[in-house]
């Protein structure tokens, strides 16, 4: 993939052929804005025939929200599957303890949250991370992980 530094941290595009499906996978470590030292990886996977024609793939990470946006906004025919993970992030400022059951869900502008299928999706309090494993994502636009409703 192809990092580009923005005002922000930065964010990785590549092409992927809807067609044939493909991969992006990214792997960093990073300083946010509390001079947390985060490390960030993905594993972004499209199925065949998941859109049509080849697309640019743009993935913007926030370190300190733990969220990440995913251009261009678009339905698929498949859902994609992801691999997050943010680890060493300081978990208490998000409202997290140690006690606290994540999720993984998109969040529309005006505050709806749609629960996103996983395999798993956890907090590591001891290694401060919170990671989701084959997240079903069944379009692009704002994912995060949030407090889970018990």
């Amino acid at each position: 993939p192809t990092i580009i530094p923005t005002q922000y941290g930065f964010e990785i595009s590549q092409s992927i052929d809807g067609i044939s499906g493909g991969s992006i996978i990214f792997d960093t470590t990073y300083v946010n804005n509390e001079a947390d030292t985060v490390t960030f990886n993905f594993d972004l996977k499209f199925l065949p025939n998941s859109f049509m024609g080849v697309k640019e793939i743009r993935i913007i990470p926030n370190f300190d929200s733990i969220f990440v946006k995913f251009y261009p906004s678009m339905l698929f025919n498949k859902p994609a599957f992801l691999d997050l993970s943010y680890k060493g992030i300081d978990l208490t400022k998000l409202g997290f303890d140690s006690n606290t059951k994540v999720d993984f869900a998109f969040l529309d502008e005006n505050g709806l949250v749609e629960y996103i299928l996983n395999q798993e999706c956890k907090i590591k309090w001891s290694t401060k991370q919170v990671y989701v494993k084959s997240a079903k994502l069944p379009h692009f636009s704002r994912y995060s992980f949030i407090r889970k409703n018990l």
